[in-house]
């Protein structure tokens, strides 16, 4: 999600985004590079995620937007409207892009999809406007930067490409896979090629992280939470927290159904467990996610801690004479 509010020009979406999801501040400021509200894009994107077929993602998703502030007094508006307009156009450009696929690679219908576009008035990219200014007796063009268009819609949809081409079992988003900069109009294909390849590795690379990250998650809940439970809340609180934005008592209480006092419970079992710290925020108790120690590995997932300490100091010694003679080296050819 902050990668879509950066895309659509809201430059401090991240420094903003906690306080505003908690209901505690405004949303990010809109500035001529923006062509609709922040409320806007993350009503429209909660709202397809909500949809999705896959059911983690889906209920993820709701669970979110039952949680959010940041749209709790802010009626419907013409440009949450044009937001879901936005999503609607994403999703059938990528299936006219992804159609007759006859190899999983996804570059052919990337390609396509970029054409489609680059000739599409919603996400082609406008021209800078130019400004004149006038110093003295001189009279000084200043080119501005160009609003932005919805982009984040197409990188909502994304993923349904790739699964159309087989390239991928699910169609989870892919956050800053498609940028203007591979839409402009002077690009060669093989130039544009080259950046829509880049821009689609450094997304997926960043999912491929999160889900190298997951089972190390996975396994410190169970360390630090296994004694609960199985119907405790406590684990489903922690990912969201450590997963998406700190969360107030109120709105543990309204994603997840349970009575206050059990948000006070799930607070004491996460705090205990060093997995979550409170914060007091404009007068709000806020939960933070937390985890024990950088250097916490569970035995599993970390050999390294398995090798007694005399090896350890053995390597240590073997790497620092290494060291002492590339050093000795270095002043000779």
């Amino acid at each position: 999600m902050l990668s879509s509010l950066a895309q659509a020009g809201f430059a401090d979406a991240e420094h903003r985004f906690n306080a505003w999801f908690a209901g505690l501040d405004r949303g990010p400021q809109e500035t001529p590079l923006t062509g609709c509200s922040a409320y806007a894009v993350v009503r429209a994107l909660l709202g397809e995620l909500s949809r999705h077929p896959w059911e983690p993602l889906a209920d993820a998703a709701q669970t979110i937007a039952l949680a959010a502030r940041f749209g709790a007094d802010r009626p419907m508006q013409a440009e949450d409207a044009l937001a879901e307009e936005a999503i609607g156009r994403a999703i059938t450009l990528m299936k006219q892009a992804g159609a007759d696929d006859e190899t999983p690679l996804p570059f052919a219908g990337l390609a396509r999809l970029h054409a489609l576009l680059r000739a599409d008035p919603r996400f082609a990219p406008l021209e800078r406007a130019v400004q004149i200014r006038s110093f003295g007796n001189r009279a000084v063009a200043i080119e501005q930067a160009a609003p932005r268009t919805p982009l984040w819609a197409v990188d909502a949809a994304l993923g349904r490409l790739l699964t159309a081409s087989g390239a991928w079992a699910r169609a989870l988003p892919c956050p800053g896979a498609v940028t203007a900069q591979t839409l402009q109009p002077q690009l060669w294909p093989g130039e544009r090629a080259m950046l829509a390849a880049r821009s689609l590795q450094r997304s997926v690379t960043r999912l491929a992280e999160l889900v190298a990250q997951a089972p190390r998650r996975a396994a410190l809940m169970r360390e630090q939470l296994g004694h609960l439970r199985s119907s405790a809340r406590a684990p489903q609180v922690w990912i969201l927290l450590a997963g998406f934005a700190p969360l107030g008592l109120d709105q543990i209480t309204w994603a997840f159904g349970i009575s206050r006092r059990g948000t006070y419970a799930i607070g004491d079992a996460l705090v205990a467990a060093r997995m979550a710290r409170r914060e007091t925020v404009k007068g709000k108790v806020l939960l933070v996610a937390e985890e024990p120690g950088r250097d916490w590995q569970p035995a599993s997932l970390d050999q390294a801690t398995a090798l007694p300490h005399a090896a350890l100091a053995e390597f240590d010694a073997a790497m620092g004479e290494i060291d002492r003679l590339l050093a000795g080296s270095s002043g000779h050819p």
